[in-house]
């Protein structure tokens, strides 16, 4: 037990520096290029030195992480035990008497311990340094950012026409269509604020569409079947002008039309989708991205595992054997596909055509069980 022990944190030891080792190369040449980006994007319209480029980077360093860390994992636990074949110490370990799942328990280990940490610590911090590089990046373009601030006409909606008069099948009754736009969004689309409402109508013969009125709001929260405005104030053509502290419109515009439109998945941290799904949930919204998003960072862990594995399987013929080589090749590449086909699924679910737990489950699971039954086939026969 005490051989054992000492392998399994040898080999630890080892592939927790081919994974150092990789991603440092990896997160290396990716920042240098975004740097070089950053200049070159934001560098052509303002005037900013490297340090600013280089923060701008950082900033986008944890998001990078999430993208890179499980091809670090699949190319360092290549590297980790292709090193240890070539040295003999996996004919060595052999020899000793100790089984495959003993040496290949570290780099598991470690994968599922990295996969935690993404889900964890990495993406909540990559939400919340995206929205600063966001803010930053408008800032320094002296522009708005996507989700608050900004001129107005950052943001335009149009509704339907909704049927005004006495009785919407009145000859007389006139259907109204109004132009929204509003200097901010609050949050991630609870609400407009700074927002005004352009009315035009046009009588149900088909006569020509007019301009009405205009409203302007303080604030503006969208609810199903209603625009409830704050601090309100009303211009009709002729000069009349109208002040109410509150107001209720009707819409034809559906709540998860702000919701769709600005909060993205990408704005919600690990910690807040539980929450944000229920609450949206409730209120009978869509919920399809963000139960994706959800489930795929839950099943991130074993999705790492996976990549590990498939890098490590891969190495474990003898060297004198031949075709490692060949069989590192193949390896690089299943996980390649796997990767892309995480991505493949998530589309269909985004599409509708598969329901999203399965779209985040059943590829990394498929994964890890065909490489776990190949293990099990090469170890006991």
């Amino acid at each position: 037990m005490v051989m054992v022990g000492r392998i399994q944190r040898y080999v630890f030891r080892e592939c927790l520096s081919g994974l150092l080792m990789t991603l440092g190369v990896i997160l290396v040449a990716i920042l240098l290029v975004d740097v070089v980006e950053q200049m070159r994007t934001i560098g052509s319209r303002t005037d900013i030195g490297i340090e600013t480029a280089f923060q701008l980077t950082l900033m986008k360093t944890p998001g990078l992480l999430m993208e890179t860390l499980p091809f670090s994992v699949l190319v360092g636990s290549i590297l980790t035990y292709s090193r240890l074949n070539q040295r003999s110490e996996i004919p060595a370990i052999r020899a000793a008497g100790v089984s495959g799942w003993r040496f290949l328990g570290p780099v598991m280990g470690l994968a599922f311990a990295i996969g935690v940490l993404m889900v964890a610590v990495i993406d909540p911090l990559a939400t919340r340094l995206n929205q600063e590089f966001q803010v930053r990046r408008a800032e320094l373009l002296n522009t708005a950012p996507a989700t608050e601030g900004g001129p107005r006409g950052d943001v335009w909606l149009s509704q339907g026409d909704i049927a005004q008069g006495e009785g919407a099948d009145a000859p007389e009754a006139q259907e109204s269509q109004a132009i929204i736009t509003a200097r901010r969004v609050v949050g991630r689309g609870e609400a407009l604020e700074d927002v005004s409402f352009f009315y035009f109508q046009t009588r149900q013969d088909g006569t020509e569409r007019s301009f009405s009125h205009r409203i302007d709001a303080e604030r503006a929260t969208l609810v199903p079947g209603f625009w409830q405005l704050e601090q309100v104030t009303e211009n009709r053509p002729g000069g009349s002008i109208g002040r109410q502290a509150l107001l209720s419109l009707p819409t034809t515009l559906r709540p998860d039309t702000l919701l769709s439109r600005f909060a993205s998945p990408k704005t919600i941290p690990f910690w807040d989708l539980p929450r944000f799904i229920r609450d949206t949930r409730s209120a009978g919204l869509d919920v399809r991205d963000y139960v994706l998003k959800l489930h795929t960072l839950l099943a991130t862990p074993f999705l790492m595992v996976a990549m590990a594995l498939i890098g490590a399987v891969v190495c474990l013929r003898l060297a004198r054997s031949g075709g490692v080589t060949q069989l590192i090749a193949a390896g690089a590449l299943a996980g390649f596909v796997l990767f892309f086909t995480t991505r493949i699924a998530a589309g269909l679910s985004a599409s509708g055509a598969a329901p999203p737990e399965a779209a985040a489950w059943c590829p990394p699971l498929f994964a890890l069980f065909g490489v776990l039954a190949i293990i099990a086939r090469i170890e006991d026969g």
